[in-house]
């Protein structure tokens, strides 16, 4: 066998498995069922169309220091005690 077929035959080998351990980077989605993702240690919720607009963020009330004017931008979270946030008090680690 040639070095260049032997070159080829490698380098295809490495596409192949390249290719079957790769992520769906189209939808970037992972479903895995959480709830929320978390920002510097503060639990943030998916956000509903009217705090999205407003520039908020769904977070925990008891994180929030600067909470919207208008209650109710986070109908979606609500029944975990989240409401539209413009700023939160993030939690450093424990060292």
């Amino acid at each position: 066998m040639s070095v260049k077929k032997c070159i080829l035959g490698i380098g295809l080998t490495i596409f192949l498995v390249l290719q079957a351990v790769s992520a769906n980077i189209e939808t970037n989605e992972v479903n895995d069922g959480v709830e929320y993702y978390m920002l510097q240690g503060v639990r943030v919720y998916p956000n509903d169309r009217h705090c999205a607009l407003v520039g908020g963020l769904c977070v925990q009330s008891s994180d929030c220091t600067e909470p919207t004017t208008n209650k109710g931008l986070c109908p979606s979270s609500s029944h975990l005690g989240a409401e539209c946030c413009y700023e939160y008090k993030p939690k450093l680690p424990y060292r």
